[in-house]
């Protein structure tokens, strides 16, 4: 049987050296020097450089890790895997667990930003888009994900509602950002759940 071969062109191939090697010039500086840089710059330098290492290596090479990667807080999923386990049947426990998982398989690198929106969610978890609300929504009461409105431009309402991940949960990217993120964002909370929205 012939095996599908992924073409990659000329300029790819040199796109992906020169950002190869400006990502290596980067990681030359040195400690001495990013220590006395402010945080916000090294924030920055941190996130040029892990565009340039995915820009060398994209996600569709095969490789070591093909499609990337997620960082786990074992405890924290640990813990989020026995609360959910502890929801009453009213609040859909599979589900919720299904939308924890594809949360995980699903983020953009260096926002934590859950990359499927509630229609996606809705068709993988096999149930109506309006369910994925109360479903999103038990994640967010436990501290999990946190939902954010993103307006549409030429269409009235809220706007469309996107999801991020909890920094100390998981993680996708460059660690310096997700230190930052981690920073200005509390740990969920102690995940003894939940019936009705009370803690």
């Amino acid at each position: 049987m012939a095996q599908i071969v992924r073409l990659t062109t000329r300029q790819q191939r040199s796109e992906q050296e020169e950002a190869a090697q400006a990502a290596e010039q980067l990681s030359l500086l040195s400690e001495e020097l990013l220590k006395h840089l402010p945080g916000e710059a090294r924030l920055a330098l941190s996130k040029i450089t892990h565009a340039l290492q995915k820009a060398a290596r994209p996600d569709t090479t095969e490789g070591l890790w093909p499609g990337g990667f997620t960082m786990l807080s074992r405890m924290q999923t640990a813990a989020i895997w026995d609360a959910i386990r502890a929801l009453p049947s009213d609040d859909r426990p599979n589900q919720v667990r299904h939308a924890f998982d594809l949360v995980l398989l699903n983020l953009r690198q260096d926002t934590g930003e859950v990359l499927l929106t509630r229609d996606q969610l809705a068709e993988e978890i096999d149930c109506a888009p309006r369910s994925v609300s109360t479903i999103m929504g038990t994640l967010e009461k436990m501290g999990v994900i946190r939902r954010e409105r993103r307006k549409i431009e030429g269409v009235r309402g809220p706007g469309m509602a996107v999801y991020f991940i909890n920094p100390h949960v998981a993680w996708n990217g460059s660690l310096d950002v997700r230190k930052a993120q981690a920073a200005e964002t509390r740990p969920p909370m102690q995940l003894e759940l939940l019936h009705g929205g009370a803690s």
